[in-house]
């Protein structure tokens, strides 16, 4: 027996971001779907720190100002992407995680419990997915609810 997909009952929407063109291609069209949904749309972002150096120019210290002006530029923007769907009718709010990408995206959808995740996918394949590995893929096998992602146009 085969069941049509239905809208009803569609209340969050995870929305995976690295602001890449892809990925605000993603919180578009997450957007665009939430609205008529009435679904809340929460935008997350995953924050990777880099590896800590005690000698040189890349001091503990100066690895964690970095970081830090990282996460305020990050909670600005998501802070903003929101403010905007708000104005636009979408009821949406912003969390940041520190990780590996793949790991909290799952981890959030686990937590978050949203009725699906739209991302961004940049459509590599043969030897730059094997030596790099997907984001996208990884979630897609692992996420505990559907996987929507968006490829770049052009």
């Amino acid at each position: 027996m085969t069941t049509e997909p239905t809208t009803d009952g569609f209340t969050r929407i995870l929305v995976a971001t690295d602001f890449s063109p892809t990925s605000e291609g993603a919180w578009l069209a997450a957007r665009r779907l939430a609205k008529p949904l009435g679904a809340e749309v929460v935008v997350l972002h995953v924050l990777v720190e880099a590896p800590l150096f005690s000698e040189g120019p890349f001091t503990m210290k100066h690895a964690r100002n970095v970081f830090e002006a990282a996460r305020a530029w990050v909670e600005k923007t998501l802070g903003e992407w929101v403010a905007t769907a708000t104005t636009a009718g979408v009821r949406a709010r912003w969390t940041v995680r520190t990780g590996v990408p793949y790991k909290e995206i799952v981890a959030a959808a686990e937590s978050e419990r949203p009725d699906f995740i739209v991302m961004g996918t940049q459509g590599r394949g043969g030897l730059d997915r094997a030596l790099l590995g997907s984001v996208a893929e990884k979630v897609i096998r692992l996420a505990p609810c559907p996987v929507l992602t968006v490829r770049e146009t052009g």
